[in-house]
């Protein structure tokens, strides 16, 4: 059965497929372009960045001449990710918007600032909270007799990984509702299965931290165990108001 392109819950016109691929075109060259501007601005604290990566284990060695320069590099992309997030998120908004109903359109715009919110706690958790422990636990094992010489990429590779997967786990609370706001996951069944939900938790918990020890690990996990049982909250709420 067609759907009448005139329906009244429809707020804009529909348009030819070549015109969405026009516009997605232009939206990805902005993207590109604010993600070059806050690449830029990265690039001039770029080097204190590097800095406070270095200072929990006092200096960090280079093998090939051009490291410094791609380290840089990797730490200003970063930081124009983080510093672009805002004008990306509104060109995505801007893009997904005609397709939207007016009661969905809210809700997408107040997860944005609360999904970048989370990815900045979590990673704050890993920066403050679990490099410094994760480096002092791993390097405990030279012991006397072993010289570290950590190379730079590979300590800023641990960081970002650190950092960015704590980031990432953060996102839970956004990913559940989301599903839930779409109808592809009941709030019922999150309930239902949160043994599931913990032990898949710990699982993840233990492939961001590197460390062999629990403690690492229920660092991460608790607070992930807490953001899921505050999904789950947010998905009944959803729900019912979906039902009504």
């Amino acid at each position: 059965m067609e759907t009448d392109p005139r329906r009244s819950d429809f707020p804009y016109p529909r348009e030819p497929f070549l015109d969405h691929i026009r516009e997605l075109r232009a939206r990805l060259f902005r993207v590109f372009l604010w993600v070059a501007l806050g690449a830029s601005a990265g690039w001039s604290f770029s080097g204190r960045i590097l800095d406070w990566i270095i200072a929990p284990v006092g200096s960090a060695v280079y093998i090939n001449p051009v490291d410094p320069f791609l380290v840089r590099l990797k730490i200003a992309l970063l930081a124009g990710l983080a510093l672009s997030f805002p004008l990306v998120a509104w060109e995505g908004w801007r893009f997904v918007r005609p397709a939207l109903k007016s009661g969905e359109r809210v809700p997408l715009v107040l997860f944005l600032p609360i999904s970048f919110g989370l990815f900045l706690l979590g990673g704050w958790l890993g920066w403050r909270v679990l490099v410094p422990v994760a480096l002092d636990f791993l390097m405990g094992f030279g012991g006397e007799r072993l010289t570290p010489m950590i190379s730079i990429q590979n300590l800023v590779g641990f960081v970002g990984w650190l950092t960015v997967g704590c980031g990432i786990l953060f996102q839970m609370p956004v990913v559940v509702v989301g599903l839930t706001r779409a109808g592809w996951v009941r709030p019922e069944t999150l309930a239902r299965h949160w043994r599931v939900a913990v032990v898949g938790i710990l699982f993840l918990a233990a492939v961001v931290t590197p460390t062999p020890d629990c403690f690492n690990q229920f660092l991460v996990a608790i607070p992930v165990i807490l953001l899921y049982a505050i999904s789950v909250i947010l998905s009944f709420w959803m729900g019912r108001g979906r039902r009504q």
